[in-house]
Parts: C-alpha cells; sequence; structure tokens
C-alpha cells in the first residue's frame, strides 16, 4: 500500500507521546513493506518548508507556537496559511498518489485539510483519535478568548480580542466531516467523542502499543523499605495533569505523615507561569529537599532515567485518552499510581497492576504511596504484573498488526 501519514507534529519536533507512536507506526509500516510519506506542520523548522526523505514539513499550524506572534500572524496571514496548506495537501495527494490516507494529528491544523482529504480520497481515509479535536473550537478562537499571561501582552491582546472574535463570527462553520473509518485509542475517547456530537460510535479501538525488552533495567531494584522511595511524573507540566495534587501529597506525606524517605522528581516542562507556579508551591510547602525539577528530557533519555524510579505518577484530572506513559512506566517495572481518567482504566487493574485514585484527592494518592512504601513485597507484585501486562497486551507488533489490517480494509487492498 501507499500509506499517507498527515499528522500535527512529528520527532523530532514532537510535543508527546503521540508523535513518537506515529514514527513507530510509520516504521512499522514500512518494514512492512509499504510505501510511506509523512505530511507534517513546521513546527521547529521556524515555518520553513522541509523535506527529509519521506517525511515532508511544509503546513503551517493555525496558531503560532508564540502567542503575541499569532497576534499578528492572525490579521495578516491566516487566510493565506490555510490556502497554502490546501495547495501543499493537493500537491502531496496528486504527486504520491496514496492508497489510504491515515490522519493521526490535527490539534492545531484546520479542519479544511481533512475535508480536502474526505473529497479527494472519498472513502480511503483512516481518522486516529487519541485527542478529541472535533469537540473543540479552532485554536484561533481558544486563543483569543483565553486571558493574557502578561501585561504587554493584555494590552496588545484586549482590544484585538473584540476584532478577532466578531470576525471569526461571521466566517462559515467548520465542516462537517464524515469520519467514515475512525480508529479510538480506547473506549474512553470514543465515548467522549460519541458525548461531543461525533459520529464515531462504530470505531475500531485500537490500543497503543509499545516496544517492550526483558528485564530493561537491568538487576531488579532493591526492595529495602528503610532507602528512600522514588516517585516520578513525566510529561507536559500543566494544570489538566494534575501535578499540583502530586505536590500536595508530597506535603502531606512529608510534613503530616513524616515520611522523610519518600522523594519526587518531575520530568518536564510547561508554560514559563506555570513554572513559577509550582515552584512556588513548593517552596510554601517547604519542600525544595523533597522535589525536583529535572526540567525536558529527551525521548531517549527517558528509558536510563525510569531505571532509577520506584513509581510512575500519572495524577491528570481531564480524560487522558490512552496515557503512553502508564505503559512505558510499568514496561520499565514502576509502580504507576494513576487516576482512572478516560483510557487509564483501560490499562490498570486497581492492585492488580498499579493503583488508582480519585483525581484531584492528595490525601488518596498519599494514601497509595504510603502503602507501597510499607508493603515492598505488593511493591514487587505490582512492578511484575506491571510488566506482564504491557508484553501481554500493549505491544507495538499488536498495535502494528491491528493498524495494518484496518488501513487495508479502508484502502480496499486484499491481504
Amino acid at each position: 500500500m501507499r500509506i499517507l501519514f498527515l499528522t500535527n507534529f512529528y520527532p523530532p519536533y514532537e510535543l508527546g507521546g503521540q508523535g513518537r507512536s506515529c514514527q513507530q507506526a510509520v516504521e512499522g509500516m514500512k518494514e512492512r513493506g509499504h510505501s510511506v510519506m509523512v505530511l507534517t506542520s513546521m513546527h521547529g523548522t521556524d515555518n520553513q518548508s522541509v523535506q527529509d526523505e519521506d517525511v515532508y514539513r511544509c503546513l503551517y499550524l493555525e496558531m503560532d507556537m508564540v502567542p503575541l506572534r499569532h497576534s499578528l500572524v492572525f490579521f495578516t496571514q491566516r487566510k493565506q496559511r490555510v490556502q497554502h496548506n490546501l495547495a501543499k495537501t493537493q500537491q502531496i495527494l496528486t504527486d504520491f498518489q496514496p492508497d489510504v490516507v491515515f490522519i493521526w494529528g490535527m490539534w492545531n491544523l484546520s479542519h479544511a485539510l481533512p475535508e480536502l482529504i474526505e473529497t479527494q480520497m472519498a472513502r480511503r481515509v483512516v481518522y486516529r483519535f487519541a485527542e478529541y479535536w472535533p469537540t473543540l473550537p479552532s485554536q484561533h478562537e481558544l486563543y483569543w478568548r483565553a486571558p493574557a499571561q502578561s501585561l504587554a501582552s493584555r494590552i496588545v491582546k484586549t482590544p484585538l480580542s473584540r476584532v478577532a472574535l466578531f470576525m471569526l463570527a461571521q466566517e462559515a462553520q467548520p465542516p462537517q466531516l464524515k469520519f467514515d473509518n475512525v480508529i479510538c485509542v480506547s473506549a474512553a475517547t470514543r465515548d467522549v467523542l460519541v458525548k461531543g456530537g461525533v459520529p464515531v460510535a462504530d470505531a475500531r479501538i485500537i490500543h497503543t502499543g509499545i516496544e517492550i525488552t526483558d528485564n530493561p533495567c537491568g538487576a531488579e531494584l532493591d526492595e529495602d523499605e528503610t532507602r528512600d522511595l522514588k516517585l516520578l511524573y513525566a510529561g507536559r507540566l500543566s494544570a489538566d495533569k494534575g501535578v499540583e495534587t502530586a505536590i500536595e501529597a508530597m506535603e502531606h506525606l512529608v510534613h503530616k505523615l513524616d515520611m522523610q524517605q519518600v522523594k519526587l522528581s518531575l520530568a518536564g516542562s510547561g508554560s514559563e507561569e506555570y513554572m513559577r507556579h509550582l515552584r512556588e508551591l513548593v517552596a510554601r510547602a517547604d519542600l525544595e529537599n523533597y522535589v525536583t525539577f529535572l526540567g525536558w528530557v529527551p525521548h531517549e533519555e527517558m528509558p536510563q532515567l525510569m531505571c532509577q524510579f520506584d513509581a510512575a505518577l500519572v495524577p491528570s484530572k481531564w480524560p487522558e485518552p490512552f496515557a503512553r506513559v502508564v505503559l512505558e512506566g510499568m514496561s520499565f517495572g514502576l509502580v504507576v499510581i494513576a487516576t482512572p481518567s478516560g483510557g487509564t482504566s483501560e490499562i490498570i487493574r486497581n492492585k492488580e497492576n498499579g493503583l488508582l485514585f480519585t483525581s484531584g484527592d492528595f490525601q488518596d494518592l498519599a494514601q497509595a504511596v504510603t502503602y507501597i512504601a510499607a508493603n515492598p513485597e505488593f511493591r514487587h507484585k505490582l512492578r511484575n504484573t506491571g510488566r506482564k501486562t504491557v508484553r501481554e497486551q500493549f505491544t507495538i507488533t499488536k498495535m502494528l498488526d491491528a493498524y495494518e489490517a484496518f488501513l487495508k480494509e479502508a484502502a480496499g487492498v486484499s491481504s
């Protein structure tokens, strides 16, 4: 088959697990003998078109990742950028002649692109949902409705927002896409989309898979309950990820329960304003010796990092479609302690292969940490069961098998 992937971000300029999963799918399809091309945004290239082998970076994002610059671009280049994207997409469709188009990630891209592709490709379009983009307003609207984060931007943005929102209200509504062939990464993701009015009730559920290696961290971690219990949060630092709940749980553990041996490391980055807020929380709680900010960690360094920890915290407040970090933590032998948001409950069975706690409840989280700290044998059991879960249910081979079969079905290609 000739497969065209359309995605918003692609390594090395991805923003999270979706980009890495897309790269694995692209490379997996190539290894299986398919001809593959990737059409993606110019994020990371300073809006310069770049073609590197089969990856064509030529699309503008809807909202520039530099907010103040976006204010200017909205009024001067917005419509031209949409036309540029449509022309580039049409060019790729004409030149590459794909048998099927695999729409992977659409956040911050115009819905005019899949509309064009549906027109050109009829029913030979497959959507993969690991986010809820069809239920959201455009990034333009979200940007202009969001409060400015500084005095300087407020001076510029406040008067312009009224004009921008008026302009958007006068324009045509987003296109009604057909969504003939749909993959959702979890049943929870499908249910959220259906509730939001997206016609995907018949979506195929294909869970994300990852590469598995036997005993990736070498020797077993020491289960001595007298040593420090090391907790890791890895991911984007933002309010919807529940990082504040983790810090509040640390305050309760250290200052209320006197658990001086528990340490938390935060691997990730966020907006300057939110990072400052988190550091202030840590300082006010007198946790500087217990909470460490590691900053952004490259994906290739994550295996080495994960092997230094006992447990991974996934305290999300929003319905995670299917958190890749849960699988990665389990595969490296960490006890994953997470909220049952979204697709996470389709991975973790509480007290069997991980622990679940109530979203936003720092005391519930602290109780889970206390339990694994006091019960090293139980902790060891969860680690082993977690590894087994990923090895048996969430491998990249299983994911690629399901993707390939579905793509062939959509393309009308016999196996």
